[in-house]
């Protein structure tokens, strides 16, 4: 045991400064961070002009590479691939320095293999666009997309588990339970899903089953474990108090994971039975998970949110981001059946994740880590930007949100009717019909595109900011020179 504390303490009083690490993470982080702010912008811009299109379909007519069928799968995977894995990359590489006390190896070699990576998203989405797509939601980049991002991913997380590995802090805090999940989980459900549905290419109904389980644990695993790691790692900071209830923490974790990545077939058609009733079943399980990472939060803030939500913008990004995540859950467990299959019920769902659990926490963290590797300041340059990308993210995720799920309902409602005309009261009706029900003059879909409007400001003002802040920056180390 002597030996055992006296190489502890030997570690420890080697472990890199505080400075050292940062300096060590500061350009692969960022280029990660900056890279995925530019493609949350693209990706909602082209959201924005596909939701267009589903009230007004002779809006960009005439031009195959922008019909609706092809900007929404690009959209969808310009976010994912390009906004939210790139960002996860940058939190997990920044929780592994910060958390490890470790210095990342190698930080120029991260930055080439993260550009390779954003070759591989452009090829991807020109190749959406192009028509390539492959058909599988959330698996549209064709095969020769697909190789460069293997062979980027490959690069980045064997320098991020090198580093894990060679950490001074050798007990590992929460937040690397999920970023260690999340780099293992990521590349099996990834190989599987691209060697079964484009390298064999398995047919029939067993490539809904492989996309909808790939679906599934990208968003549930991966995306919504990162956003756990940043809650977790920052809610104690920002409150000033140790975890609470570390047991229940552990708990909720597996639990997570072995829950977790069943559900997101309940609404498959034409499969056994069994299929949809197991999902079905594990969409209300991961609700006991999820309380219990949530109830842990909960516990460890207590009282002291109010006082939080003022004094910290890191923190409204996560509570707002809690609570998406917690709504997510309860959706999906009551509403996410059969009732809602072939509505844009769950098209929200997507977006909820990817925009709002996912988004929201990976804004707020970038908003504390940013300014920390670039002026080694508490807050970018600009407050009035800061909130901006606030209150237009918080607006823009609420309008998506709820004017796809509204559409989704009013069109779960004419399926369940054999008598009324889907096109008629189910399409057109969620674009135009919120004038006879008295609630706005807009339509559900309208919202929508509202919705992503507001979240393109927030993506601009975020990389202005971000660009102010790397300009103070270079002004600080040039020694003042414009």
């Amino acid at each position: 045991m002597t030996i055992t504390q006296s190489s502890s303490q030997s570690a420890y009083s080697s472990a890199p400064t505080a400075a050292q690490v940062e300096s060590a993470c500061r350009f692969p982080v960022l280029f990660l961070a900056f890279s995925g702010g530019a493609w949350l912008f693209a990706g909602l811009t082209l959201a924005a002009l596909a939701s267009v299109q589903l009230y007004n379909p002779t809006f960009l007519e005439g031009c195959p590479w922008v019909t609706y069928g092809r900007l929404r799968p690009a959209a969808v995977n310009a976010l994912t691939y390009g906004f939210a894995l790139q960002s996860a990359f940058a939190l997990a590489l920044w929780f592994i320095a910060r958390l490890g006390r470790v210095e990342l190896s190698s930080p120029l070699g991260l930055a080439v293999a993260a550009k390779f990576w954003n070759v591989g998203v452009t090829v991807g989405v020109l190749g959406i666009l192009a028509g390539d797509a492959s058909g599988h939601d959330l698996l549209e980049f064709p095969l020769y997309a697909s190789l460069p991002l293997i062979a980027s991913y490959v690069c980045i997380a064997a320098w991020a588990l090198l580093a894990l590995h060679r950490r001074a802090e050798r007990e590992m805090y929460v937040s690397l339970w999920f970023v260690g999940a999340g780099l293992l989980w990521f590349p099996w459900i990834f190989a599987t899903a691209q060697s079964l549905l484009l390298g064999w290419q398995v047919t029939g109904v067993v490539q809904a089953v492989v996309a909808g389980w790939f679906g599934q644990n990208l968003l549930q695993i991966v995306l919504t474990g990162s956003a756990l790691a940043v809650l977790f790692y920052f809610v104690p900071k920002i409150v000033n108090r140790p975890l609470a209830n570390p047991g229940l923490t552990r708990a909720g974790f597996w639990l997570l994971l072995l829950i977790g990545g069943w559900g997101g077939l309940a609404q498959l058609a034409s499969v056994p039975a069994w299929i949809p009733a197991v999902s079905g079943a594990a969409n209300f399980l991961v609700l006991v998970p999820v309380a219990s990472l949530l109830v842990s939060l909960w516990q460890t803030v207590d009282g002291k949110v109010v006082e939080a939500w003022r004094a910290n913008v890191t923190f409204r990004f996560l509570l707002v981001a809690a609570g998406l995540l917690l709504l997510s859950v309860l959706r999906t467990a009551f509403l996410g059946g059969q009732s809602t299959q072939y509505t844009f019920f769950a098209t929200a769902r997507t977006d909820i994740v990817l925009l709002g659990v996912f988004g929201l926490s990976a804004l707020g963290a970038l908003l504390h880590i940013v300014p920390r590797l670039t002026t080694g300041e508490d807050e970018l340059p600009s407050v009035g930007l800061t909130d901006l990308v606030f209150w237009t993210s918080l607006l823009g995720v609420v309008g998506v949100a709820a004017g796809y799920s509204l559409a989704g309902l009013v069109q779960a409602d004419v399926n369940m009717n054999v008598t009324r005309d889907f096109l008629k009261d189910g399409i057109v009706a969620s674009a135009e019909r919120w004038m006879e029900l008295n609630l706005s003059a807009f339509g559900y879909l309208k919202l929508v595109t509202a919705g992503y409007a507001a979240l393109t400001v927030a993506a601009l003002a975020f990389l202005a900011n971000f660009g102010l802040a790397v300009r103070r920056c270079f002004v600080a180390c040039c020694g003042g020179a414009r």
